[in-house]
């Protein structure tokens, strides 16, 4: 038995030193912390989407960046709407815009620190005016190739959201949008299959 006991008192040191001292490490993420990284496709020319989805981020900080980025997907899509060359790229966008518009007032309604009213001071990646330059088939492309990534982002948001609210009204909105936002995400691959 003492040798037991011997045992455990020289290896709880060990145990102790392994695991960290328990003081926080700006090094260290939260364990139920998600991220996708951050790279250029070349294909596309635009940064992936860098996304950390913290299930321990408060409420009111969801809310707040759902409210913009919905506001910037809204402005996206409506680009999409106007100058996709493309019928089914034109109607995707179209109901992304219809879609993201609803969600915008639902997180606005919802917001208590209203920002700018150009999204473009915060959430624009330069994708949005690049795009703009583009026509045709090109625009279409990368539009698309934009908005999968885009949507992907928000689908991890959204579903991390829709389970770890705490307000029950944020965590009901985040679980409405969650199945629309995987709508679009489906129609928007079947449109990038469309382009090489």
């Amino acid at each position: 038995m003492n040798r037991l006991y011997l045992i455990i008192q020289l290896l709880l040191p060990l145990s102790w030193w392994s695991c960290g001292d328990g003081s926080p490490n700006a090094s260290e993420r939260p364990v139920d912390s998600q991220m996708v990284a951050e790279h250029v496709d070349p294909s596309t020319k635009f940064p992936q989407q860098v996304i950390e989805v913290d299930s321990l981020q408060r409420d009111p900080d969801f809310v707040t960046n759902a409210r913009n980025r919905a506001e910037e997907t809204l402005a996206l899509a409506r680009l999409g709407a106007e100058k996709a060359s493309d019928t089914a790229v034109k109607a995707i966008a179209q109901r992304i815009a219809n879609d993201q518009e609803t969600l915008h007032q639902s997180w606005k309604g919802l917001s208590k620190s209203e920002g700018p009213g150009d999204s473009t001071v915060r959430y624009t990646d330069g994708s949005r005016e690049e795009l703009k330059k583009l026509t045709g088939k090109a625009f279409d492309r990368q539009w698309v190739e934009k908005m999968v990534t885009w949507n992907a982002a928000d689908i991890s948001r959204y579903a991390a959201e829709s389970e770890a609210a705490k307000d029950k009204t944020v965590k009901r909105i985040a679980g409405e949008a969650l199945p629309r936002l995987k709508a679009h995400q489906q129609q928007l691959e079947s449109c990038r299959s469309k382009f090489p």
